[in-house]
């Protein structure tokens, strides 16, 4: 990972209520955040929420109302709100990881945090998750594309205002470049499968997914673009 300059803003952001989470709305309003901190986390996990986990990452980052710091927090609810393609949790993800990289003192900290989140989420039944980490640079391109590319994702936080500077600032090496542009790749197509799975039954995923990859060769782009326009329809209509 090579640093980019990007200004990072240390301030959250606002919040309405979420309605995963009502009961831990009032309790911050009640008794204060620490104290709503275990509901928060039980709908970042539990629901799997991806604007709560963004929420979280923020808060265990930089500390807040009585909340200290914890990086592997921060590492976790950051990389599960990314994993839902949410936009501002990947731009955030990225530039954690590339100021734990900078240093010297922190670097050990992605190490960590990579040899216990499978296993640690494994546990937790979330099986769909991979504990890899995406480079700054995949994250940041994924972050940077068009809301209109991002159809399939979990997140309707599709649109980062810091994510096409933070893009163009990132320096990075060509091989380095070359395997962050596969890996973003790769996990779009992961999560287009993963959502076609989710909408389509046994049988109809069995179809397309054989019609998208034929066992020779690939799909001709037409029948390719009727595949993915029938599983957009059907996506928009389980919403």
């Amino acid at each position: 990972m090579r640093r980019f300059i990007v200004f990072v803003g240390m301030m959250l952001v606002c919040r309405g209520t979420f309605a995963a989470c009502p009961r831990a709305e009032e309790i911050v309003r009640q008794e204060g955040l620490a104290a709503a901190m275990p509901l928060y986390e039980q709908c970042a996990l539990r629901e799997n929420d991806d604007e709560t986990q963004y929420y979280l990452g923020q808060v265990y980052e930089v500390g807040r109302d009585g909340i200290v710091p914890n990086v592997q927090r921060a590492l976790l609810f950051y990389h599960l709100s990314a994993e839902a393609g949410n936009a501002e949790a990947q731009v955030s993800l990225a530039q954690l990881l590339t100021t734990l990289d900078n240093n010297d003192a922190l670097r050990p900290e992605i190490a960590i945090y990579q040899e216990k989140i499978g296993s640690m989420l494994q546990k937790g039944g979330q099986s769909s998750f991979r504990g890899e980490l995406l480079h700054p640079y995949a994250l940041l391109m994924l972050a940077a594309e068009k809301p209109d590319a991002k159809w399939f994702y979990d997140s309707s936080v599709v649109r980062s205002a810091r994510a096409a500077q933070a893009f163009k600032q990132y320096q990075i090496t060509p091989d380095k470049k070359e395997a962050a542009v596969q890996a973003a790749t790769a996990w779009k197509q992961r999560k287009m499968l993963e959502r076609a799975r989710a909408v389509l039954s046994v049988e109809e995923y069995r179809q397309f997914y054989e019609k998208l990859y034929p066992e020779q060769g690939r799909s001709d782009d037409f029948t390719r673009a009727r595949l993915l326009q029938k599983l957009k329809e059907r996506i928009t209509e389980s919403k």
